[in-house]
């Protein structure tokens, strides 16, 4: 399992993801419980199991398959890949948050199923994130980016609107997108796209 692991992060520190975005804080975006191996936490979790990740960069292809990869769903965080099409289960919280997160294979509850979608445009490297709303209210999260060598980067998030999708795109590839802070936008909230 090591071994796949270590050939997937070596093959992402050899290409090189430009962004003009601001550097998050590591201690904003990490995976649950980083003090215990993956391994460790999978013993413990239902972590992703051979997960496929396939996307093109501008020095060729990345097409590994990952026997143990962290959760989709992480308490109130949610990893996302490039082939990734997520059904996540959301609950609304105190203070107008969205948490407690749960990824289910089908919908059973479509009233607080949140769909997301990362995907590769067909005519590039550029990546492609679709985010279907079920809720209400209009929801807003921030969005980090996790380069080739691990290091998260904020990007700009727009809210998406009750009961519609939005669609939000890069010019260069990502290996991960790490969303936290899924909260209820207020009406007197900007509708910016914005960290």
């Amino acid at each position: 399992m090591k071994h796949s692991m270590i050939l997937l992060v070596s093959a992402f520190f050899l290409i090189s993801c430009q962004s003009t975005t601001k550097e998050a804080s590591p201690e904003k975006v990490v995976h649950s419980n980083e003090e215990l191996s993956l391994e460790e936490f999978c013993k413990l979790h239902a972590c992703r199991q051979n997960k496929h990740v396939k996307f093109k960069t501008d020095n060729g292809l990345i097409d590994e398959m990952l026997p143990l990869y962290w959760p989709a769903a992480q308490g109130n965080q949610i990893s996302i890949l490039p082939g990734d099409e997520l059904l996540i289960e959301a609950e609304v919280l105190e203070g107008n948050r969205l948490g407690n997160f749960k990824q289910v294979a089908e919908i059973q509850n479509p009233e607080k199923t949140i769909r997301f979608s990362f995907t590769q445009m067909d005519s590039g490297i550029g990546m492609m994130l679709s985010v279907k709303n079920p809720f209400p209210f209009n929801i807003k999260y921030h969005l980090n980016m996790i380069d080739f060598s691990g290091k998260p980067h904020q990007t700009s998030s727009c809210p998406v609107r009750a009961n519609i999708s939005v669609y939000e795109m890069w010019p260069h590839p990502i290996p991960e997108l790490m969303l936290t802070n899924m909260h209820i936008q207020k009406g007197s909230d900007s509708m910016a796209c914005i960290y």
